[in-house]
């Protein structure tokens, strides 16, 4: 406690009385006056109360009673030092002209919380408002309401700290990408603090306006936050760069959705399908998209659009229904509509009736030369060391008993020989056929498609085959080359 003392003076403008009053130290403690009497030679367009106490005392706090309480005026409570008066708050001298701070009553929001020494003047404490601490702003989006599912327009947007009497929080805001002479302006607020939050010394209030416009645009907005007690504020805390979006109310389905069949499909030419829509005049949104939907139900996105035009026209909408086989079928397709803006689009509007188009017959790759001609073969293993045997038989003229299975063993042979040796890194050459070799792929860095992160691909073997010079002649030419023959 710094120079208590026993003998005080409040001040006030004569536009009211006093009539009592009720005073508290910094502790909030009450401390009763011996007696209070009306003050004599007050300044010009002043009364005052002179408070004597019994026992020295530090006085800070004054909440007054005026005879006229509608009309309440500011009240400033001094130290009397032999005729030189010193304001309590501030240990200044109080001068009528220009008094200052004024002081502060203690109710049941318990404003002497929200005081503390910073410094000392004239010996005695000179006392500030506190200003809130880690103070944090929270925008959350409403979600859906749990009966009916809906969203919910807006955001939820709190200021939390710590400091105690939410109630005397002031919060103004400043939306930075919106050309305002203004500046930073009051944002309104209700305490919404809980038991478990003010019993850690948080407090938590909700701002009742949305802040920004709803146009479901981001906009960057800074805020700031003080304490004011009755006139006396603390210094402004600042939250610059909180991004907030007011999401826009969904538009209104479109009214009507017409389609036409221009042109069905036939086997070369593509159909054409015109759609004409008219949107609601009340809150059209800011564009439309269009569906289909398949005889096999599924849905498919035809046409996005963000410009002003209510009709287009579309090809090709039987791709989505391919026959393997002829001939072609029509199938019924319905057609859909939506109304979107930047945070919403509308329920569905249907065109009716659904539209019957004929279907894309899949396309037959037609034959090579080679099948043209019948030499083209698809050999499988089996019948391939079968033909070889022939072969061999027919070149030799007699085979053992075994002869089947020798040379049916001398290829699988070649194969698992070829095989090992690659897989162990290395490479087989095999006249007039080709080169089989292993390679190497080097470690990279790439990522997890699911997650992002960077991960390492090892090295890894791989096998590559070259054919030879004369196979590769003879293959393009139809005929069977030996390399030697193959070279110019």
């Amino acid at each position: 406690m710094s120079k208590p003392s026993t003998a005080y003076r409040l001040f006030y403008p004569d536009t009211n009385t006093v009539s009592a009053a009720v005073f508290h130290d910094p502790s909030g403690a009450v401390i009763a006056p011996a007696s209070i009497a009306d003050g004599a030679d007050d300044p010009p367009g002043w009364k005052s109360k002179v408070i004597a106490l019994t026992a020295a005392a530090e006085l800070l706090f004054a909440l007054p009673t005026f005879a006229d309480p509608a009309n309440p005026v500011p009240v400033y409570l001094t130290r009397d030092e032999g005729g030189a008066f010193y304001k309590a708050l501030d240990e200044l001298l109080f001068d009528p002209l220009n008094p200052g701070r004024p002081t502060v009553g203690v109710t049941a929001a318990q404003e002497y919380r929200l005081f503390e020494t910073k410094s000392t003047h004239n010996g005695g404490a000179v006392y500030t408002v506190k200003a809130p601490a880690h103070a944090v702003a929270l925008v959350n989006a409403r979600g859906k309401d749990p009966i009916t599912g809906d969203p919910i327009a807006g955001n939820d947007i709190l200021f939390r700290w710590f400091g105690a009497v939410p109630t005397l929080i002031e919060v103004e805001a400043d939306v930075e990408d919106i050309a305002d002479p203004r500046g930073f302006v009051p944002v309104p607020v209700t305490n919404v603090t809980t038991y478990a939050e003010s019993s850690v010394g948080l407090s938590l209030v909700s701002a009742e306006d949305q802040i920004v416009p709803r146009d479901g645009l981001g906009h960057a907005v800074n805020f700031r936050l003080r304490y004011n007690v009755n006139g006396d504020p603390s210094e402004w805390v600042t939250l610059d760069n909180q991004f907030i979006t007011y999401d826009m109310d969904p538009p209104l389905p479109p009214r009507s959705l017409t389609a036409t069949l221009l042109r069905d499909r036939n086997d070369v030419i593509s159909d054409v399908v015109k759609l004409d829509w008219e949107l609601d005049p009340e809150n059209p949104g800011t564009g439309v998209q269009i569906f289909c939907t398949s005889y096999l139900g599924k849905k498919h996105t035809l046409y996005t659009s963000d410009s002003p035009a209510t009709t287009v026209r579309l090809e090709n909408i039987s791709r989505f229904v391919v026959q393997d086989v002829g001939p072609a079928v029509a199938r019924p397709y319905r057609f859909h509509i939506i109304a979107t803006n930047v945070s919403g689009k509308s329920a569905e509007t249907y065109a009716a009736p659904a539209l019957d188009i004929t279907s894309r017959v899949k396309a037959v790759a037609p034959p090579t030369p080679d099948q043209i001609a019948g030499t083209a073969r698809d050999v499988v293993y089996a019948v391939f060391k079968a033909e070889v045997f022939a072969d061999v038989l027919s070149a030799l003229g007699a085979l053992p008993a075994e002869g089947q299975a020798i040379v049916n063993a001398a290829i699988d042979h070649v194969v698992l020989k070829i095989k090992d040796v690659i897989a162990k890194g290395g490479s087989v050459e095999l006249d007039d056929f080709g080169l089989f070799e292993a390679k190497w792929t080097k470690e990279r860095l790439g990522r997890n498609p699911a997650t992002g992160e960077p991960v390492i691909t090892p090295a890894y073997r791989s096998q590559g085959f070259t054919p030879s010079i004369g196979f590769k002649a003879g293959t393009r030419a139809g005929t069977i080359l030996t390399d030697a023959a193959a070279k110019p």
